[in-house]
Parts: C-alpha cells; sequence; structure tokens
C-alpha cells in the first residue's frame, strides 16, 4: 500500500561528500567519494582576511591515485 507524504521544504544547510538528498523510494547502490586536501596554512576564516598568501609545495607525481572498481548493479522498480 502506498503511502502518500508531503512535505512543505527541505531545507539544506551543507552537503558533504557522499551524501544525498533523496525522496521516495530510492536504490543508489556503488557510491565511492575520494579527495585530498592540502591544509599546510590551516584554515582561513573570518570577515577580514587581508593579502593572504599561501604557497603549498606538493611534490608528489600523482597526488591521489585511485583504481575504483566496485561496479555495483542494482535494481529499482518504483510503485505507487
Amino acid at each position: 500500500m502506498a503511502v502518500n507524504i508531503n512535505f512543505a521544504a527541505i531545507n539544506v544547510n551543507a552537503l558533504n561528500r557522499d551524501s544525498s538528498i533523496s525522496i521516495g523510494e530510492n536504490n543508489q547502490p556503488g557510491w565511492s567519494a575520494h579527495s585530498k586536501n592540502n591544509l599546510g596554512a590551516g584554515l582561513l576564516q573570518g570577515f577580514n582576511v587581508v593579502n593572504q598568501v599561501s604557497n603549498i609545495l606538493d611534490n608528489d607525481v600523482v597526488d591521489s591515485p585511485i583504481n575504483d572498481q566496485d561496479g555495483i548493479p542494482g535494481n529499482q522498480n518504483q510503485t505507487l
């Protein structure tokens, strides 16, 4: 038996890696999230950041070698 749900609004403040906003029946196989961050000078926060210069020496030949072979099949059937 299908159930109807009505949303007036969906408020999202922030999304991170490997995240989703999904409504209804969902099938989302095979999610992967890969990243690299360089925080050599830390994080800059505030309202009055003036004349900021950051210099990062990153001597990697390949920053983030990823061999992601996780092809996961998925089936989805939706009925109302």
